[in-house]
């Protein structure tokens, strides 16, 4: 099953391509790479609830189709049987309990709670086809069944704001030696160095100074800039000074997301030399153009009713949030590539 245009390259320890360009021979991209990010970071700051709601409306569907697609590449190969049931069950219950909280029939915090614990479950049933850092596997379970009980939606906020960090995972886990160090000291400017920079507040004050803040211009039907925070500010403090900065640092973290899961993950997947995967996915030509299309419609749904749209949107956008949790614990047991390459017991 799968796109069977991959590469040979080895998941063990050959180098393969390299999915950055080398920056010292063409300075006139780096130039270009780095007068992008500036611009990001400056529409996060001075514009972040256009920002936020363009990106989502624009880029979201593509980035959600783009990343499932890669982690079953990546990990589908390391998933045999019950886990495959276990983990398709567990998203299956998560949708439903944000539909029942949507219907209202459920109050948000015990939806919360529900889905946190549900993939706490998940997380759990993935260390059972580990083989080394099953501790570690078993802690984090833990930690998120009881952070579930007792502050779910903290948890649920924390978790949005950190799934924008997950393509750090995903590249230590594609990539090997120095091309891995490569990226992932420039994804750590991107994914850190910035947004905690934009977090300290003193970008905002620049451009406010200068009279470059718009803090609730927006395209989109969408709101307030105070309606939007509760997507990543807790709402016990949403009135404090420093919830804009925090909202703009995350904003900006998304955005970066948004372009290594469009425009590098699906460069990484040529480094599996495995072909099988749980779904059968279309060329990655058609699969650009499906999802072109699809981002179309939810741009014009998005602009008909932003609210609507929204809330479609964020039941894709769970699947892939929550499947990367138990994904990236898969990802510390390197020792599953060798048992893959060498055939041995699968895993159940």
């Amino acid at each position: 099953m799968g796109d069977p245009a991959l590469s040979s390259a080895s998941d063990v320890g050959g180098p393969g391509p390299s999915i950055l360009p080398d920056f010292t021979a063409r300075p006139l991209l780096a130039i270009c790479g780095l007068a992008a990010t500036a611009a990001i970071c400056a529409a996060a700051v001075a514009l972040p609830l256009a920002t936020y709601t363009t990106v989502l409306a624009v880029f979201g569907p593509a980035h959600v189709g783009s990343e499932l697609r890669f982690v079953d590449y990546r990990f589908g190969p390391r998933l045999r049987g019950r886990l495959i049931a276990v983990l398709g069950v567990g998203l299956a219950g998560t949708v439903a309990v944000r539909m029942l909280g949507m219907a209202g029939l459920v109050p948000y915090g015990v939806a919360v709670a529900a889905e946190i614990a549900i993939v706490a479950g998940m997380t759990a049933a993935t260390v059972f086809g580990m083989t080394v850092h099953r501790m570690f596997g078993i802690v984090l379970s833990a930690l998120l069944f009881g952070c579930a009980i007792a502050a779910p939606v903290l948890t649920f906020l924390f978790l949005a704001f950190a799934h924008n960090l997950t393509p750090l995972g995903f590249v230590a886990d594609a990539l090997h030696g120095a091309e891995r160090r490569r990226v992932l000291s420039v994804a750590g400017i991107a994914f850190v160095a910035l947004p905690a920079i934009i977090a300290t507040g003193w970008p905002h004050a620049v451009l406010a100074h200068a009279g470059l803040i718009a803090p609730d211009l927006t395209v989109f039907a969408a709101g307030s800039l105070a309606d939007n925070l509760v997507a990543y500010v807790p709402s016990v403090y949403l009135d404090e000074p420093w919830a804009i900065n925090l909202f703009s640092a995350a904003v900006f973290a998304q955005c970066m997301h948004y372009c290594v899961v469009i425009a590098v993950l699906p460069r990484m997947i040529g480094l599996s030399s495995a072909r099988r995967t749980v779904l059968p996915w279309p060329a990655a030509g058609r699969y650009a153009i499906l999802l072109a299309i699809v981002a179309l419609a939810l741009v014009a749904g998005f602009s008909v009713d932003y609210g609507a749209a929204r809330k479609f949107y964020a039941l894709a956008a769970l699947v892939h949030g929550w499947i990367e949790i138990p994904m990236l614990l898969l990802a510390l047991d390197r020792s599953l590539i060798t048992a893959l390459r060498t055939g041995s017991a699968p895993l159940e």
